[in-house]
C-alpha cells in the first residue's frame, strides 16, 4: 500500500459512510418539508402589543419585529413596574422617519394587517405618512394628533409580511431623537385560501436537517439513531411553524449557521483523527449542547440583565485591571467583593479575532461561556467510560446535560462568569480521576494538579466555595480509597499548593485585602432555619421546585434516574468504579456543605448549578441498565430520556420567552 493510499483511505471511508442510507435520509427530509408546507396552512393570528401589554405586563415582545423604532413608552429608568406609570394603560413607541414592521416566515398570500396609530406633533398638526408593502404602490394619508385610529390593509406577502412606514419627522424640545408618529398596536391575521410556504424558511430548515445528517454520520451515530434525531427535530419544526411561526422564523437562520458550523467541526475532526471513533459521539453531544445554548442566547427575543457587565469587565481586564470587583446584594452582606478574573483570562485571547466594540465583546463572552459549559458533556462521558461502563451509558449520561436547566438559566440571565468559571474546575477533577495524586504518579503530575486546583479557586467566587469543599471532602474520603487513586498526603500537598498559589496571585493582593477588611462590619441580613434549608433542598433535588432564588427546576425524571444510578454505582464492586464513587461522594459533599452559608445569608447560592453534572453521571448509568433488559427497556429509556430533554427544552424556551419581558 502506498502512502497516498494510506492518506486517501479515511476520507473515502467517511464519504462512503455518509452516502450509506442517504436515500432514507433524503426521503425523511422531503417528508418533513412537506409537513412544514402543510403546517403553513394552519390559521394564524399575530398580535404585537407595541410598547407592552398592560394586562399581562409583558414588554419587548414586539421588539424583534420592529425596525428603526424607538424604545417602549412610558418608561423611567428608575421604575421597573412600567405599568404603574401615567399613560401605561395604552403604551406606545415613537417611530422614526422610516420605520418597518417585519413579520418573517408567515407564508405567502394575502394578510389582513391592522395598525393602531396617531400623530404626535406638539403643534397639533397632523403627521403626513405613507405606508408601502413590497412593490405595491404606497398609500399616503395623515395621522391626526387628538385621535387614535385603526388602519386596516390587505397586504401581499412573499413569506414575510413587511410594511414600510415613512412619515414627516420632527424633534420635540429637549428630546434628541428624530420622531415620526405614535405606534400603539399591530395585528396580523390570515385570509382564507391556500398559502404558499416561506421558501426561504424551508431552505434554512432543509440545510439544518442535511447538516444534522452529515454531522450524525461524522459522529459515528448509527443510521437508525440519525434518522430518529432528524425525525424528532422535524416533528418539532412542524409544530413550531404551526404554533409559533414568527418566533421560530427568527431562529432558523441561527440554527442553520450553527448546524453547518458543527458539521464542519465534526468533519474536520473525523478526517484528522479517523481512528478516534469512540470520542466522536461525545464531541457531537458537546457541539449539540453548544447549539442549544447559543440558539437561545442569540435569539432576538432573548434579553440578558448581566451580559453587558461581563463585556465591560473583559474590556477592563484587557486594559490591565486584573483585580476586579462586583457589588453584592444586601442579602449577601452588601458592598464590593473580589471578582476573580479566571473566565476573562480565557475569553481575552479570542478578542483578537473580533472587534473591540461593546456588542462584539458581549457576543464573545456569551459564546465563550456557552462553549465552556458544553465541555461538561465530554467530561461526563469520560468519567463514565473511565469507570468502564459502556459507551451507551456514557452517552446517555452526557445527553442528560444537553438541557442542564441551571446552567441554561444562568446563561440566559447573564451569569457568564459563574458558568464559565465552573468549567475551570474540570481540569482539576479530571486530574483527580486520573490519579495524579497517587503514589505512582510523577511529581510533575502532582504540580499540574496543584495548578489546576489554583485555577479552579480563581475561577469565580461563586465556584470557589463549592470547589473548596469538594477538595476537602475528597481528602477525607481518600483515607478510605485505594492508594492507586489518590493518597491523602499527596492530595494535601497538591491542595495546599493550589490554595497557596490562589492566595499569592489573587486573594492576598492589597486591593482585595482592603476590601475584605472593610467588610468586617457588614453583616448579611436574612438567613434561613435548618428545617427550611433542608425542606427546600430536598424539593429542589427531586425537581418539585426550583433551588433557592432560581426560576427553573431540575427535570423530574433526572432525580429518579440519579438515585437509581447512585445505587448501581455503589453496588458495583469492580475496582474501576472506585474512583467514580469517590469523585461523586466528594462532589455531593462539596455541594451540600455550601448550604451552611444559607444559615447566615438568604442569598441565591448556586449549589445546584455546581451539582448538576454529578446528577447526570449516575442518571445515564441507570438508563443504560434499563436499556439492557429487553426491547421494552430500550423503549422505556427513549421515553425517559425524551422526558428529561423535553422538559429541559420547554423550560429553556420559557426562559428565553419570559425573562425580563
Amino acid at each position: 500500500m502506498t502512502p497516498a493510499q494510506v492518506i486517501a483511505e479515511p476520507p473515502v471511508a467517511l464519504v462512503a459512510q455518509v452516502r450509506r442510507n442517504w436515500q432514507a435520509a433524503l426521503f425523511l427530509v422531503a417528508l418533513i418539508l412537506l409537513g412544514c408546507g402543510a403546517a403553513y396552512q394552519t390559521p394564524l393570528s399575530v398580535h404585537l402589543a407595541v410598547g407592552g401589554d398592560p394586562l399581562t405586563r409583558r414588554r419587548e415582545d414586539d421588539a424583534p419585529f420592529l425596525q428603526m423604532v424607538h424604545a417602549s413608552e412610558p418608561a423611567l429608568p428608575s421604575v421597573a413596574a412600567w405599568w404603574e406609570l401615567p399613560g401605561a394603560a395604552d403604551p406606545y413607541r415613537w417611530t422614526q422617519p422610516a420605520s418597518v414592521i417585519s413579520l418573517p416566515g408567515l407564508g405567502g398570500g394575502y394578510w389582513l394587517v391592522k395598525v393602531r396609530a396617531q400623530g404626535g406633533r406638539p403643534d397639533g398638526a397632523p403627521t403626513a405618512t405613507e405606508w408601502q408593502a413590497g412593490t405595491a404602490p404606497p398609500v399616503a394619508f395623515e395621522l391626526p394628533v387628538g385621535q387614535i385610529r385603526r388602519y386596516m390593509m390587505l397586504l401581499p406577502a412573499d413569506g414575510t409580511v413587511r410594511l414600510v412606514m415613512r412619515s414627516d419627522s420632527f424633534q420635540a424640545a429637549g428630546d434628541p431623537r428624530v420622531l415620526g408618529f405614535l405606534l400603539r398596536e399591530v395585528r396580523v391575521q390570515t385570509i382564507g385560501g391556500w398559502r404558499a410556504p416561506d421558501w426561504g424558511q424551508l431552505g434554512w430548515i432543509g440545510l439544518t436537517l442535511a447538516a444534522a445528517w452529515v454531522w450524525g454520520q461524522m459522529s459515528a451515530l448509527s443510521p437508525r439513531w440519525g434518522l430518529s434525531v432528524i425525525g424528532i427535530g422535524g416533528l418539532a419544526t412542524i409544530m413550531a411553524i404551526a404554533l409559533a411561526r414568527p418566533a421560530f422564523a427568527l431562529l432558523t437562520p441561527i440554527l442553520a449557521a450553527l448546524s453547518a458550523g458543527a458539521t464542519a467541526v465534526s468533519v474536520s475532526l473525523a478526517l484528522r483523527w479517523p481512528q478516534q471513533v469512540a470520542w466522536r459521539p461525545a464531541i457531537g453531544l458537546a457541539l449539540l449542547a453548544l447549539i442549544v445554548r447559543l440558539a437561545g442566547l442569540l435569539h432576538p427575543h432573548a434579553i440578558s440583565s448581566d451580559a453587558g457587565f461581563h463585556a465591560n469587565n473583559l474590556l477592563r481586564f484587557g486594559l490591565g485591571h486584573v483585580f476586579l470587583t462586583a457589588g453584592l446584594p444586601a442579602e449577601a452582606g452588601g458592598g464590593l467583593a473580589p471578582y476573580p478574573a479566571g473566565f476573562y483570562l480565557i475569553a481575552l485571547p479570542f478578542q483578537i479575532l473580533f472587534g473591540d466594540d461593546f456588542a462584539t465583546r458581549r457576543l464573545l463572552v456569551t459564546i465563550v461561556a456557552a462553549a465552556l459549559d458544553s465541555l461538561f458533556c465530554v467530561a461526563i462521558w469520560w468519567w463514565v467510560r473511565q469507570a468502564e461502563f459502556g459507551q451507551r451509558a456514557a452517552l446517555l449520561s452526557a445527553a442528560c446535560y444537553l438541557f442542564a436547566t441551571q446552567a441554561l438559566e444562568a446563561l440566559a440571565i447573564g451569569e457568564l462568569a459563574n458558568v464559565g468559571g465552573q468549567a475551570l474546575i474540570v481540569p482539576a477533577l479530571l486530574g483527580l480521576s486520573l490519579g495524579t495524586a497517587a503514589n505512582r504518579s510523577h511529581w510533575l503530575a502532582l504540580s499540574g494538579l496543584a495548578l489546576a486546583i489554583a485555577a479552579g479557586l480563581m475561577a469565580h467566587s461563586g465556584v470557589t466555595l463549592g470547589f473548596g469543599f469538594l477538595i476537602g471532602w475528597a481528602w477525607l474520603l481518600a483515607w478510605r480509597q485505594s492508594a492507586a487513586i489518590v493518597t491523602p498526603a499527596r492530595l494535601f500537598i497538591a491542595a495546599a499548593g493550589g490554595v497557596a498559589l490562589a492566595l499569592i496571585i489573587m486573594y492576598t493582593t492589597p486591593v482585595y485585602l482592603e476590601l475584605i477588611s472593610g467588610r468586617r462590619g457588614q453583616g448579611a441580613i436574612g438567613g434561613q432555619t435548618p428545617v427550611q434549608i433542608t425542606t427546600e433542598t430536598l424539593l429542589a433535588l427531586t425537581g418539585l421546585q426550583p433551588p433557592q432564588r432560581r426560576g427553573l427546576p431540575v427535570p423530574l425524571g433526572l432525580a429518579l434516574a440519579n438515585l437509581i444510578g447512585l445505587w448501581i454505582i455503589w453496588r458495583t464492586q469492580q475496582p474501576t468504579t472506585t474512583a467514580l464513587r469517590w469523585l461523586l461522594g466528594a462532589w455531593w459533599g462539596g455541594a451540600l456543605s455550601g448550604l451552611v452559608l444559607l444559615l447566615f445569608a438568604d442569598q441565591g447560592l448556586r449549589w445546584m448549578l455546581f451539582l448538576y453534572p454529578a446528577l447526570c453521571i449516575p442518571a445515564g448509568i441507570a438508563l443504560d441498565r434499563l436499556a439492557a433488559r429487553a426491547a421494552w427497556g430500550r423503549v422505556a429509556v427513549a421515553v425517559w430520556l425524551m422526558a428529561i430533554i423535553g422538559q429541559g427544552a420547554l423550560l429553556w424556551v420559557s426562559q428565553i420567552r419570559d425573562y425580563l419581558h
